[in-house]
């Protein structure tokens, strides 16, 4: 197999590892600062831990032939910030990236109709084995939460146009010049919303939101690079790897439960990303 597909592959694991890290200190912080304020302040922060890198890109290395996929991509992804961030507030870690690995399944129709890639029959049947995997992880729970659920599939559906977006720049835009536009026009615009809602937050909060944007940063960065690297159809599933970190983190810092489920989810990602990585039937 192509080695770029390996890289690919790894380089969004780890990204996905490090937004359930994210999704875990938006949640620890959100007693303590509003949604705007964790918006842009991930956003800020992220946008400062790229400096260095723009800065050997150079003006020259900002200059960008698809302006309006950049402006596209940033919009759509900042909607599904603000929407995760409010789900994130209100349900559960582990079932709020639950419900937001709906994206994987999204992905292929996108990519499909929109960067005309092929799909094969056993891409679209790991999709189907890795979200039931992901259904056996954490189910949600049932009254009084759908409208977050709700919230959570939007962004989800979001997600998965944003990285369809970066796989069409990924011919002409490279990856930290794709997270410095979205990072940059993300900042920019979420600072308005915030300077209304502010409200102050202790010194510790301060160091978490730092750390949240370092994180971010780091992560956008693998993450677009796995895109451009590999397609969407065909890495896209391990994006379901998010909920396990997520359970992880849950059931350490909140003590959400392990279900038998989370084992049975384990072994059926595995096998579909064994599936659509590999293009076999086994492990």
């Amino acid at each position: 197999m192509n080695p770029s597909i390996w890289i690919g592959a790894l380089s969004l694991i780890l990204a996905e590892a490090l937004f359930a890290g994210v999704g875990a200190m938006v949640k620890h912080l959100s007693d303590s600062a509003s949604q705007t304020q964790l918006v842009f302040f991930r956003n800020l922060f992220a946008l400062i831990a790229l400096l260095p890198v723009v800065g050997r890109l150079g003006l020259t290395g900002l200059k960008t032939q698809k302006p309006a996929l950049h402006i596209i991509r940033a919009t759509s992804g900042l909607i599904a910030m603000y929407c995760f961030f409010y789900v994130l507030s209100h349900i559960p870690l582990a079932q709020a990236m639950m419900a937001l690995l709906i994206a994987p399944f999204v992905i292929p129709f996108i990519a499909r109709f929109w960067l005309r890639e092929i799909i094969t029959t056993k891409t679209w049947v790991a999709m189907a084995i890795g979200f039931c995997g992901a259904g056996f992880v954490l189910q949600p729970n049932e009254g009084g939460i759908s409208i977050y659920i709700a919230l959570a599939l939007l962004c989800a559906c979001l997600v998965a146009f944003t990285k369809c977006a970066i796989r069409k720049m990924s011919d002409t835009e490279p990856s930290a010049r794709t997270v410095f536009y979205f990072t940059g026009i993300a900042t920019l615009v979420s600072l308005f919303p915030m300077l209304i809602n502010w409200q102050p937050m202790s010194d510790e909060a301060w160091l978490w939101l730092i750390a949240m944007g370092i994180m971010a940063a780091a992560g956008q960065l693998l993450m677009t690079k796995s895109f451009q690297l590999a397609s969407p159809a065909r890495i896209g599933l391990l994006t379901y790897t998010n909920v396990l970190f997520a359970a992880g983190l849950g059931y350490w810092f909140w003590n959400e439960t392990l279900s038998s489920g989370l084992f049975i989810g384990i072994g059926l990602i595995i096998w579909a990303g064994n599936i659509t990585l590999r293009q076999r039937w086994l492990i």
